[in-house]
């Protein structure tokens, strides 16, 4: 599925062009929820439009061997900006409790606490502080982040349409984020307390 996929991307596009684009996509999604003038429907084709080059430049990298440190990178800061353009929208917009945004928000403490510690050992011990610290994503965090995309952007399917059986599918998903980011966290710390992260 993933080769049929990709051979419907030029050659000429690399996984780091589709990553940009989320980049840009998710700003400009930002600047539209905070326009009120914009309505749901330019959210949503915007948002599904940044959602999808999430799986797309994964899957480019993969199959034709372009894995990069410069996408690996890129690829979370893409993934933590595209997240919260959707949180943004839906807390502006009053879509969904801000209260439950912001505790998935903070389920991301790992990337700014875990380089803090890195750098603290390096301090104490009197070692270089270059290379930066690199957390690498763990596979719960990757499916926190595909749960909390997809809820929210079904949430604002949901209030668009006026669905409300939507919503709650969405907000389960939301709900769901807010399970596994916890884990995910878990297993950041636990990863680096044995030493895992440079």
């Amino acid at each position: 599925f993933q080769a049929a996929v990709v051979s419907l991307v030029p050659r000429w596009i690399t996984p780091n062009h589709l990553t940009v684009c989320r980049i840009l996509g998710s700003l400009a999604l930002i600047w539209m929820a905070f326009t009120p003038s914009v309505g749901l429907g330019w959210l949503i084709i915007v948002g599904f439009s940044a959602g999808i080059s999430d799986n797309l430049d994964g899957m480019v990298a993969r199959q034709r061997g372009l894995v990069s440190k410069l996408g690996a990178f890129l690829d979370p800061l893409a993934d933590k900006l595209y997240a919260l353009a959707l949180i943004l929208t839906l807390w502006w917009r009053g879509l969904f409790d801000w209260r439950v945004l912001a505790l998935v928000v903070a389920m991301d403490l790992h990337v700014v606490a875990i380089p803090l510690l890195i750098v603290s050992g390096r301090l104490r011990r009197g070692q270089p502080l270059w290379p930066a610290p690199w957390v690498q994503t763990n596979r719960w965090g990757k499916l926190k982040t595909a749960f909390f995309a997809w809820g929210m952007g079904l949430t604002v399917i949901a209030a668009w349409a006026d669905w409300t059986w939507l919503g709650v599918v969405g907000a389960a998903g939301i709900w769901g984020a807010l399970g596994l980011g916890f884990i995910a966290l878990v297993n950041y710390f636990r990863a680096w307390w044995r030493g895992d992260f440079a």
